[in-house]
C-alpha cells in the first residue's frame, strides 16, 4: 500500500472530517461504477453508492493495511454491497403476497449490518471487535434524532429498502428517503467515536 493512502486511512480512523471527505472523492468513481451496473435509475445509484460509503465507514478498522489495497478492499465491499441489495429485492419480490398476508417478512439468511462488520473466519481477538462494533453501531443508531431513529433502525441494522420502510411505517417512500438521509449523516458522525476508539485500538 503507498505511504499516502495508509495515512489517509489512519486519519479516517483518528477521526479526522477532512480525510474521510478525501476518501469519498477519491473513490466515488470506483464505487459508482460498481452500483450503476445493477441500479435501474440515478436515484438508486446514489441511494446504494451512500450506503456502500455508510458500510466502509463502519468497516474501515477492520481493514488491515499490510495486506491489501485499499482501492480492491472497497471494491469488495461495494460489490457485496451490490450483492446484498440484489437478495434482499429478490427475496422481497418473493414474499410480497405472504407480507401481505402476515404482515411480517422473516429475514432468512440476512445478517443485520452489525453483525457482518468483521469477516467470519475471525480469531478470539476479532471476534471481541465485533462484538464491540456491534455495541457501538446499535448505540449509535439509539441516538439518532427520535423522528429518524427507526428508518435508520430499519435501513441500516435490518437493512430494508425504502419501498418496504415505508411500507411498514406507513409513510411516503419520499419520506423514508429524507430521513434516511439526515439520518446516515447523523450516524456517520455519532460513529466517529468508534473510529478513534478502534483506530487507538
Amino acid at each position: 500500500m503507498r505511504n499516502d493512502t495508509k495515512k489517509l486511512v489512519e486519519r479516517c480512523l483518528g477521526g479526522d472530517d477532512g480525510a474521510w471527505v478525501q476518501l469519498v472523492e477519491e473513490y466515488r468513481g470506483l464505487v459508482y461504477s460498481i452500483c450503476v451496473a445493477y441500479c435501474g435509475s440515478a436515484a438508486d445509484v446514489d441511494d446504494l453508492v451512500q450506503d456502500t460509503f455508510v458500510k466502509i465507514w463502519a468497516n474501515l478498522s477492520s481493514f488491515e493495511m499490510g495486506r491489501g489495497e485499499l482501492k480492491n478492499w472497497i471494491a469488495t465491499v461495494a460489490r457485496n454491497q451490490r450483492v446484498d441489495r440484489y437478495r434482499r429485492n429478490g427475496q422481497q419480490r418473493r414474499t410480497e403476497s405472504l407480507d401481505s398476508v402476515s404482515g411480517e417478512r422473516e429475514e432468512q439468511g440476512m445478517q443485520p449490518l452489525s453483525q457482518r462488520i468483521v469477516d467470519q473466519r475471525a480469531t478470539p481477538a476479532e471476534m471481541a471487535e465485533r462484538g464491540e462494533v456491534r455495541s457501538y453501531v446499535s448505540s449509535a443508531v439509539r441516538s439518532v434524532s427520535p423522528e429518524m431513529r427507526e428508518v435508520v433502525r430499519m435501513r441500516f441494522l435490518l437493512e430494508m429498502d425504502n419501498q418496504e420502510i415505508a411500507h411498514r411505517l406507513r409513510i411516503p417512500e419520499g419520506t423514508v428517503k429524507s430521513r434516511t438521509s439526515r439520518g446516515r449523516a447523523q450516524l456517520v458522525q455519532l460513529l466517529m467515536p468508534m473510529r478513534a476508539a478502534l483506530g487507538a485500538a
